[in-house]
């Protein structure tokens, strides 16, 4: 079975950078903003909870640390299988921040097609959440996964948390330096095998800025993303949401917070569907 590649959406990168875009990666910057930004960060929120948006980009940069000590090297494939939900946008733009490219694999799939999408792209690494670490583990078996990172605990994997140890020899590493081989893949299996794409940091950036004018977000909008509309789309909506300081509500199953309603949705395109109700 043969992998096609086509590049992403094709948008050449022709916008030029801001202070306040992404540096290498969808994410790259965003935990110093928000330091410099106190009391206007935002959330990002689930099924089982909500966090702050701080927290969320220092988290990334922590478990980027974690991954490129465990030898995480610039263009490696790393699976993601978890359903719309903040652990599916904290690992992809973990995976990101250490230059690799992060596989969405679908839950919603069979399970030979998410076998065929890993061990065709030579994913040797997956994130799971806790849900999921059961197939996740059937996966490994039948590809070339060696490791399992989820996100709780589950015999035989290896708890998120481990990712976040302080170095044991006191290096550090920033995401932000410019790690242009990273990007999202999505796979589709037709007739003539498996084929994927990979929408690149420039597709996604792209991508961001166009919904940068197109929305105009604001700090007081809450931002719905559920399993409508594409993956690259959601991630550079998401990370919009959280450089602009708004609220995001992640799943069929997340409600926006007490007192506000969702303002934007990702349906399949992204469209404002009213204004902010109150300011927070």
């Amino acid at each position: 079975m043969g992998v096609g590649l086509s590049s992403g959406t094709g948008r050449p990168g022709r916008h030029l950078p801001r202070r306040d875009d992404p540096i290498g990666s969808l994410t790259g910057g965003l935990c110093e903003r928000l330091r410099l930004r106190s009391g206007r960060g935002g959330t990002i929120r689930g099924g089982s909870g909500r966090t702050d948006a701080l927290a969320f980009a220092a988290t990334i940069e922590q478990a980027a640390a974690g991954l490129s000590r465990r030898g995480l090297c610039l263009g490696d494939v790393v699976g993601v299988l978890a359903p719309v939900s903040p652990d599916r946008f904290l690992a992809s733009y973990t995976v990101m921040a250490v230059g690799g490219r992060a596989l969405t694999v679908l839950p919603e799939s069979d399970p030979e097609t998410q076998c065929s999408a890993l061990a065709e792209t030579d994913a040797r690494l997956l994130f799971v959440s806790e849900d999921m670490a059961e197939r996740g583990l059937e996966l490994a078996e039948r590809s070339r996964v060696r490791q399992i990172i989820t996100f709780g605990s589950a015999l035989g994997t290896t708890p998120f948390a481990e990712l976040l140890l302080p170095s044991p020899d006191g290096n550090g590493y920033s995401p932000a330096r410019g790690l242009f081989d990273n990007g999202l893949l999505g796979y589709e299996n037709t007739g003539d095998g498996m084929f994927t794409t990979l929408y690149t940091h420039h597709d996604l950036l792209a991508r961001f800025a166009e919904l940068r004018e197109e929305l105009a977000l604001t700090p007081d909008d809450v931002v719905g993303v559920d399993r409508r509309g594409d993956e690259a789309t959601r991630h550079a909506l998401v990370a919009l949401a959280l450089w602009t300081g708004a609220c995001v509500v992640a799943g069929d199953d997340c409600p926006p917070p007490e007192g506000r309603s969702v303002t934007v949705e990702c349906s399949p395109e992204p469209t404002r569907i009213s204004r902010p109700d109150r300011p927070r």
